[in-house]
């Protein structure tokens, strides 16, 4: 069975907890995720303590309490600014020989920009340049045999108060995590030729 034929989200979660190194391992693979000009606009917080799923809770929407059964409770932060890595990723654009200082300088105008733009925007970058690490992510809890499942379901200005989050810090996703309580099946999927099509 290969990765995706693996996949399923994972609403009940057993005692079992999962230890750092495994989520060490699944970070790692979630750094290769690729991003907008290689800028990486994102964090992860790891809600696992007692303390932090309390400040969890009164964020939630009705009916995603359930997520207070996991293990533990990722947050995938995006990063408003976008630009804070801008200087690692020119550095090793330079060092690899795709740019020159020149291009780098044209490089660091064109985007040094974006924090200053409208809040549509901000709001549509950081969306794409946060899925694709969350997909990663997950696709790698799959791959260690982890159990997950995105959630949008929560108010993203009360967590960010519950968490203390600076004004550039914007709660994207919010990812529990744990081991599955028993069996469950494959929910319904489309047939692959009923997704795209040639043209």
């Amino acid at each position: 069975m290969n990765l995706f034929d693996q996949w399923q989200s994972t609403k009940n979660f057993s005692d079992k907890s999962v230890d750092r190194e495994t989520l060490e391992e699944i970070f790692e693979d979630t750094t290769k995720a690729p991003t907008a000009f290689n800028l990486q606009p994102y964090e992860f917080k790891v809600i696992d303590s007692e303390e932090a799923f309390e400040k969890i809770e009164p964020s939630l929407v009705s009916g995603n309490n359930w997520v207070l059964d996991a293990d533990k409770i990722i947050i995938l932060i995006g990063d408003e600014r976008m630009d804070t890595n801008l200087d690692k990723a020119l550095e090793d654009m330079i060092e690899r020989g795709l740019t020159d200082e020149e291009g780098a300088e044209s490089f660091r105008e064109r985007t040094s920009s974006y924090p200053d733009r409208s809040d549509e925007f901000k709001h549509k970058w950081l969306t794409r340049n946060t899925m694709i690490p969350a997909t990663f992510f997950m696709l790698s809890c799959i791959d260690h045999g982890v159990g997950c499942c995105p959630v949008k379901g929560f108010r993203s200005d009360k967590l960010s108060e519950q968490l203390d989050l600076k004004d550039w810090e914007r709660p994207q996703l919010m990812i529990p995590i744990g081991y599955q309580e028993g069996d469950r099946e494959r929910t319904w999927r489309r047939e692959e030729e009923e997704i795209y099509e040639f043209i």
